[in-house]
C-alpha cells in the first residue's frame, strides 16, 4: 500500500511530465510566421517577405526570404541573391552592407528587410 507521500510524489512527477510535454507542444506549434516589408529601390519598390520567429533567447531567426523588385534583373538580381545568402548564413541584419553596382536596390532590400523584421513581436 502506498503511503501518502509516495502518492503525492507520483502525482507531482506526472504533473511535471504533463507540463513539460505541453511546453514542447506550444513551442513547436508557434513556428515561423510570414512578415512583409517594403522600401524604395532604384526604379520601383522592393518587397521582402520573410518567414521568421524569435527563439527562446529573443534572437531573431529568419528561415526564408523572398524578394521582389522592378529593378534591372541583370544588376539587381545577383545583388539581392548575395544579400539573401548573407542574411541566411549570419542572421545579422545590422551589419548588412550594400552591394557595389546595385546600391539603391541593396538599400531598398535592407530597408524592406528591417521593415519586415520590425513587425515581429
Amino acid at each position: 500500500m502506498e503511503s501518502r507521500v509516495e502518492k503525492i510524489r507520483k502525482y507531482c512527477v506526472i504533473g511535471f511530465i504533463a507540463v513539460g510535454l505541453a511546453c514542447i507542444f506550444v513551442e513547436k506549434s508557434q513556428g515561423p510566421k510570414k512578415y512583409i516589408g517594403t522600401a524604395e529601390g532604384f526604379d520601383s519598390d522592393v518587397k521582402v517577405e520573410i518567414l521568421a520567429k524569435k527563439n527562446g533567447k529573443g534572437e531573431l531567426r529568419i528561415s526564408e526570404i523572398i524578394c521582389t523588385h522592378g529593378d534591372t534583373e541583370a544588376i539587381a538580381g545577383p545583388a539581392v541573391e548575395s544579400l539573401i545568402a548573407t542574411i541566411k548564413s549570419t542572421q545579422d541584419i545590422e551589419s548588412l552592407d550594400t552591394v557595389a553596382g546595385a546600391t539603391y536596390t541593396s538599400e531598398g532590400f535592407i530597408d524592406a528587410l528591417k521593415d519586415a523584421c520590425s513587425k515581429i513581436k
